[in-house]
């Protein structure tokens, strides 16, 4: 995934992998030479669970299926001893997929990074002008397919 995704690093397209733990939405590797973003998923989860239970703080598509919305319910937050310290960890419940959640919490991290790049772009735009000749938008032929 890697060495498809390093030499389009310029157009935003990025490798990510979820991680359990406490750990930041979305935090760049600190690997030498590769661009990987690890996202903390039971805080993403957390904080996503705590907008939908409030009921008014997130939108969705009126014309997604309840399938959708199952699979965006299917984990729940349990506290487990170990050791006698309490660790919480999401587990799903039996039976129920959870591709829904999986790909909101990638995109609730991948909101994230998109906001920061922004504003780092942003102030890199102040200080550079943009090149003469190049296109404001680069559409790939791979989409005329």
């Amino acid at each position: 995934m890697i060495a498809y995704t390093r030499p389009r690093f310029g157009r935003r397209v990025v490798a990510v992998k979820g991680v359990a733990g406490n750990r930041p939405a979305i935090k760049a590797s600190e690997t030498k030479g590769s661009r990987l973003f690890i996202v903390g998923v039971d805080g993403v989860k957390g904080h996503l669970a705590s907008r939908l239970s409030r009921g008014r703080s997130i939108r969705f598509s009126d014309r997604l299926e309840p399938r959708f919305y199952e699979e965006l319910a299917s984990e729940r937050l349990i506290v487990r001893y170990i050791r006698g310290a309490p660790v919480r960890r999401w587990e799903r419940s039996p039976g129920r997929r959870a591709e829904c959640l999986d790909a909101t919490v990638y995109a609730w991290a991948a909101r994230g990074l998109l906001t920061l790049d922004l504003n780092r772009r942003e102030a890199e735009l102040a200080v550079q002008p943009a090149p003469p000749g190049l296109p404001a938008v680069i559409r790939s032929a791979w989409l005329d397919r």
